[in-house]
C-alpha cells in the first residue's frame, strides 16, 4: 500500500507550486505565442486570398484590354481594306472615264478628218467638173467625146478615191 508520509505530502506542494509557476510564466506566454502564430497565419492566408483575387482580376482585365486590342485591330484593317476597296474602285472609275473621254477625242478627230476628206473630195470633183466644163466649153465637142471625158472624170475620181482609202 501507499504510505501517507510528509514527502508525498510535499512532491504534491511542489507539484501544485510548479504547475502555478508554470502556469504563470511559461504557460500563459506558450499561449501567446501559439495565438500570435495562429493570428499570422490567418493574416497570411488572408493576404493571399486577397493576392489570388487581385492576381485573378488583373488576369480578366488583361485579358478584356487584349480582346478590346484585338477588336480594335480588327477594325483598323477593315476599314483599310475598304478604303483601298474604295481607292481602288475610284481609281479604274477615273480610268475608265479618261478612257471613255480619249475615246470621244479619238471619234470626234475621225469624224471630223471624214469631214476634211470629203469636203476635200467635193472641192476636187467640183473642180474636175468645173474643169470638164471648161474642156466642153473650150471644146465643142460631140457625144462621143463629152461621155469619154465623163468616163475618165470618174475614173480619176475612183483613183483618188482608191488613193485616200
Amino acid at each position: 500500500m501507499v504510505s501517507i508520509n510528509g514527502t508525498l505530502l510535499f512532491q504534491f506542494l511542489n507539484f501544485f507550486i510548479l504547475v502555478a509557476i508554470l502556469a504563470k510564466f511559461a504557460y500563459k506566454p506558450l499561449l501567446k505565442a501559439l495565438e500570435d502564430r495562429r493570428n499570422k497565419i490567418a493574416s497570411d492566408l488572408d493576404e493571399a486570398a486577397q493576392a489570388r483575387e487581385s492576381a485573378e482580376k488583373m488576369k480578366t482585365d488583361y485579358e478584356a484590354q487584349i480582346r478590346n486590342a484585338r477588336a480594335e485591330a480588327q477594325a483598323i484593317v477593315d476599314k483599310a481594306v475598304k478604303q483601298a476597296d474604295k481607292e481602288a474602285q475610284a481609281q479604274l472609275d477615273a480610268i475608265r472615264n479618261q478612257i471613255t473621254r480619249e475615246k470621244e477625242i479619238a471619234q470626234a478627230e475621225i469624224a471630223n478628218e471624214r469631214e476634211a476628206a470629203i469636203r476635200a473630195m467635193r472641192n476636187e470633183v467640183v473642180t474636175l467638173s468645173m474643169a470638164v466644163a471648161e474642156k466642153l466649153l473650150k471644146k465643142n465637142m460631140d457625144t462621143d467625146m463629152n461621155a469619154k471625158l465623163i468616163a475618165d472624170c470618174i475614173e480619176k475620181l475612183h483613183a483618188q478615191k482608191a488613193k485616200g482609202n
